[in-house]
């Protein structure tokens, strides 16, 4: 059995592992990522060193250079710090640095018009680009799949946005129900795009505390509509966290100044998954958008 070292961490992931009795099974793997499902039927993600850091996550050195060989419900527990993997693999915890998702403030209304502006510039710069799916997609050479299902994604969530901006949210809780799950993929479209709604109407002193209530109240309905992986992604955004890389854009897009660090930080969203990025920011300009015409 070989032990490996880990590089950065969850601050819960890393104190059960050196201080609890952890106990679940692998659930899925990846090229980059194992996730394991623990006893309390919450997903936990070992991930490479080049990926960012996330929810739950624990990264990794060496481990998928050279990756031994795990398979699905291989047992897996915490002793003495350690993760053991079944028989094949430890992962030592103690050298792991500690991760936060960063407490993002929605800007005041007095920032609304710059706010607007990066909006703008964000929306031309994604009109040039050719997206390969999902909401932005923009490709020449698209399929009639393709299309038909970027058509319904915005047909729905749009309706959505109408629901929430005249405060009808029992309407809108219904009508999440035609979002959630609808696309294609491992984390759905639609998905992506209320991940990036969550994580707008959990930003610290949002302007429409009933929206973050409407989602979490949400919770149970839209866990039984689409895959755990997705759901525990999703789940996160509703308690306002998400991976390191969007953290860094929306702070960037809402305090920021410069155009080309707005634009770096735009790429490395739109790098997620396929078309899980693109999903996501979809949705987080969407989230936007509705905040700064609802209070005009």
């Amino acid at each position: 059995m070989r032990t490996y070292q880990s590089l950065s961490g969850t601050r819960n992931f890393i104190s059960e592992i050196q201080n609890q009795s952890w106990k679940g099974a692998v659930h899925s793997t990846f090229n980059r990522t194992i996730n394991i499902i623990c006893d309390s039927g919450e997903l936990y993600t070992i991930a490479a060193e080049e990926l960012d850091n996330a929810p739950n996550t624990l990264r990794v050195t060496d481990f998928f250079y050279n990756r031994p060989q795990i398979r699905i419900k291989t047992p897996v527990y915490s002793q003495k710090g350690l993760l053991m993997i079944g028989e094949t693999a430890a992962i030592e915890s103690q050298s792991a640095s500690e991760w936060y998702y960063p407490e993002i403030e929605f800007p005041k209304k007095s920032e609304y018009s710059r706010i607007e502006k990066r909006l703008a510039q964000l929306n031309q710069w994604l009109i040039q680009l050719e997206n390969t799916g999902g909401y932005l997609l923009n490709k020449t050479q698209a399929t009639t799949y393709e299309k038909t299902i970027h058509v319904m994604l915005w047909q729905e969530s749009e309706q959505l946005l109408v629901y929430l901006k005249e405060k009808q949210l029992f309407q809108a809780m219904r009508q999440l129900n035609r979002v959630i799950g609808l696309g294609p993929g491992l984390t759905p479209s639609g998905d992506d795009f209320l991940v990036g709604l969550a994580l707008i109407f959990t930003t610290v002193n949002y302007p429409y505390h009933s929206f973050k209530q409407w989602l979490f109240n949400s919770r149970n309905e839209l866990k039984k509509r689409t895959n755990i992986i997705s759901f525990s992604t999703l789940d996160w955004a509703i308690k306002g966290i998400a991976r390191e890389r969007i953290g860094c854009f929306l702070k960037e897009l809402f305090y920021g100044e410069s155009e080309a660090v707005l634009k770096e930080k735009m790429f490395a969203v739109l790098a997620i998954g396929s078309t899980s990025g693109g999903d996501i920011l979809a949705g987080m300009l969407a989230g936007i958008k509705l905040t700064l015409e609802s209070v005009k």
